[in-house]
């Protein structure tokens, strides 16, 4: 069981990146709870399991 997610996310241009998760068969809902912005750029996103 996850309590949060905590994402950085860094202002840099990779290609065509990778995926986060492996393909899941069903979407995972999740809540946004906290965002922080740095002067660097950088982005802290927490996201939480959203309520049912």
């Amino acid at each position: 069981m996850v309590d949060e997610y905590r994402l950085w996310v860094l202002p840099a241009v990779t290609g065509k990146g990778a995926p986060l998760f492996p393909e899941l068969d069903q979407a995972v809902k999740l809540r946004l709870v906290k965002s922080t912005a740095f002067p660097s750029g950088i982005l802290e996103l927490v996201y939480a399991p959203a309520d049912k």
